[in-house]
């Protein structure tokens, strides 16, 4: 029995490795000009073989712009051995819970068990990656809120005399993080000799914010053409309030939606653990039988595709 079950892990390792590197594979690689978005220091590279084989393709590209955008000063290659890591572990917790599972022999309880190991691979594979996607947007939506205020103090300083430098300086000064190392970056590269346009283009690229791209864009149009670029800023700045005064009243009309999205999906998973603590045996007809277990797949396939439903529906910006 324990060397069938682990024949079933090996094998569900090997199948979803080869499912993973033939996705991988199959992505064209992409050239992507990124300048000096990425924060390496030095030619030497940790895990050379993962940076050879990651080279100029799509996935890498967008690991290091989130990776740069949460401010997180690791690189791209060594960010997939740890998804490598917790990859491997969830599979090895994947077999044992398989190896542990009240099924009979039989073709249909190979296949579960094979299901299950797939089902922690999935989360191995994916859940770093969508930790790192949400902390990239938490922290693009705080130098969002933040821009505002600081296209202000760089207007206030335009009309006091101070040059768009001087401006952008004083403002990385009074602002909080992480704005303030935003600006501390883009000043370093002004004094090491870059062009303005050329920094605020790599600042706009690090963050990836449509707010930053609108308002570097106009930016570096008005300082090549000339003009009234503290007027500019203003109006900039008012259109970006807007947009976040939109979107605090998008949030407030789908809050009740979102409530009752998580009262849906946490009252299943919090009856199912009051019953285990109060009646058990009730919960055993669920949990350690073969019909229970069907049942209880079934549910969780069920809750996984209203969560992915209520998230679409609750979704304005795609």
């Amino acid at each position: 029995m324990d060397l069938t079950l682990a024949m079933y892990g090996v094998g569900a390792l090997v199948f979803f490795q080869v499912v993973a590197v033939i996705a991988m594979r199959a992505r064209k690689p992409v050239a992507v000009d990124t300048g000096e978005l990425t924060t390496t220091v030095g030619q030497a590279q940790r895990f050379a073989f993962l940076s050879r084989f990651l080279k100029g393709r799509r996935g890498q590209s967008k690991i290091e712009r989130n990776l740069i955008t949460a401010g997180l000063l690791i690189k791209p290659t060594e960010f997939l051995m740890v998804n490598l890591v917790v990859l491997v572990l969830l599979l090895l917790m994947g077999t044992w819970y398989a190896a542990h599972m009240a099924l009979p022999e039989g073709f249909a309880s190979a296949v579960k068990r094979v299901f299950a190991i797939f089902a922690f691979g999935m989360i191995g594979f994916r859940g770093p990656r969508l930790v790192l996607d949400f902390m990239a947007g938490r922290r693009r939506t705080k130098l969002e809120y933040q821009l505002v205020d600081a296209l202000a103090i760089i207007s206030s300083g335009l009309k006091g005399g101070y040059s768009f430098a001087q401006g952008l300086d004083m403002a990385g000064t009074q602002m909080d993080v992480p704005i303030k190392d935003e600006f501390a970056r883009v000043m370093r590269l002004i004094q090491l000799g870059l062009p303005t346009d050329r920094a605020l283009t790599q600042m706009g690229e690090r963050i990836n914010s449509y707010d930053y791209d609108m308002t570097i864009g106009a930016t570096n149009i008005q300082l090549a053409v000339g003009g009234n670029l503290s007027q500019l800023l203003e109006g900039i700045a008012a259109t970006i309030r807007d947009r976040i005064r939109l979107r605090r009243d998008i949030a407030a009309l789908t809050a009740q939606g979102r409530i009752s999205g998580g009262i849906l999906i946490a009252l299943p998973i919090g009856i199912a653990l009051m019953l285990r603590v109060v009646n058990p045996e009730y919960m055993a007809y669920l949990t350690d039988t073969p019909l229970g277990n069907d049942f209880l797949y079934g549910a969780l396939l069920q809750q996984a595709i209203g969560i992915y439903w209520i998230k679409k529906l609750l979704d304005f910006d795609s």
